[in-house]
């Protein structure tokens, strides 16, 4: 259910984008999507490491609760002043950046640390509702907004006004205090040595991971990176499908991450049923893709985001696969060795999105997806036997 409620909240997500890209000129998707990827790597320090660590070191459910309260109410903060400090930038449209900015800091960042505390005390059933009714509202409300013909911004007011009444529901079970500065200030000074490593290894994942995206948004036409958008977000909802069963498995891993042969078990079993229904939809894409995308965009320009799809649905397939990977580095709390990879991963993104997005353009950004994924897996599969054998 977790995952199918996952499936609404991302759907939901992409019906806008779709209904955006029928709605409103080509030029202008261009530039919300670029505010979009540049605002993701902007605002990765509101979460810097506390959704992982309140996962893997919340004990009971007193420890999580009190965790959640303090880095939740810190990335708020975090999260005000950066807001504060936009409205200086020189930025061509202020009113939609500030826009994007709240939509991605409620959907992605804050939803992550409300994830993580819900997966450490075990309730991922209460999530997996609001993900449900959320997504529902989200459809609704972006229906209603298309129908009247609603310009942009009405889409993103709309929709975050309905991302806090979600967030103050969830507040009066954990109770934001803002004003408990003090106490935020003795969580880091007790934590902040392993903190660290858990901030490092959160936000250099969606540096490497957007940073071929985020070169892509500076170096090519508005137009181009509109048709990129709808490549990435498609293939964003096949990844996040994935993503979301291997999350929903984490409290299992967890309980079982000292007996390795049955961590290895359950990784495989979880492994195969991932990569099966990665490989199934790339198959749907292969067959039918250009005829779906001409069905839903209803314009003939974004038929060319079928070669760049079929190329990130590769990627993301390689991707899962490494993040399978991945999870006994999470369970074993090697995040140190966790971010010492991530450093690498970064340079290797960056060198082969520069290189190949100045060589050929859109299909650069996708090829240098795949590249930079295979040697993430690489690089996960040593540790893994590292790890395994260390501890067999």
């Amino acid at each position: 259910m977790f995952t199918l409620s996952n499936l609404i909240k991302r759907g939901a997500n992409y019906l806008l984008m779709v209904l955006l890209a029928r709605s409103i000129p080509l030029q202008e998707m261009g530039v919300f999507s670029s505010y979009i990827n540049i605002i993701g790597i902007l605002l990765l320090i509101t979460n810097f490491g506390f959704s992982e660590y309140l996962l893997v070191n919340s004990k009971d459910n007193i420890t999580g609760k009190d965790n959640f309260k303090k880095f939740s109410n810190l990335s708020i903060l975090i999260f005000i002043a950066i807001t504060l400090g936009s409205i200086f930038l020189p930025i061509e449209n202020i009113k939609l950046f500030i826009l994007v900015l709240l939509k991605i800091y409620f959907e992605v960042h804050l939803y992550n640390i409300l994830l993580s505390y819900y997966q450490a005390i075990n309730q991922i059933k209460v999530i997996t509702v609001t993900n449900i009714v959320s997504g529902v509202l989200f459809i609704v409300i972006s229906l209603l907004c298309y129908y009247f013909d609603s310009k942009i911004y009405s889409y993103l007011i709309f929709l975050n006004i309905a991302y806090i009444v979600v967030v103050l529901i969830h507040s009066r079970y954990v109770k934001f205090q803002i004003k408990s500065i003090k106490s935020m200030v003795l969580l880091l000074k007790e934590i902040g040595n392993d903190l660290k490593y858990y901030g490092l290894t959160t936000i250099t994942v969606p540096i490497y991971m957007m940073a071929p995206t985020v070169i892509a948004s500076l170096l090519l036409s508005e137009e181009v990176l509109a048709r990129y958008q709808v490549a990435f977000s498609i293939s964003n909802i096949v990844t996040l499908i994935s993503v979301s069963i291997l999350q929903a498995n984490y409290p299992q891993f967890l309980s079982i991450r000292d007996d390795i042969r049955a961590l290895r078990t359950a990784l495989i079993r979880v492994g195969f049923k991932i990569i099966s229904f990665n490989i199934v939809i790339f198959l749907i894409f292969i067959t039918v893709g250009k005829d779906l995308l001409l069905l839903v965009y209803k314009k003939a320009a974004y038929a060319d985001a079928y070669l760049p799809i079929l190329m990130l649905l590769i990627a993301y397939t390689i991707f899962i696969f490494a993040s399978i990977l991945a999870v006994i580095m999470v369970v074993h709390k090697r995040q140190k060795q966790k971010s010492k990879f991530h450093i690498e991963f970064i340079i290797i993104s960056l060198l082969s999105g520069l290189c190949l997005i100045h060589l050929y353009g859109i299909l650069g950004v996708t090829i240098s997806y795949i590249v930079l994924y295979t040697y993430t897996a690489v690089r996960y599969l040593y540790m893994y036997n590292k790890i395994h054998k260390s501890l067999l």
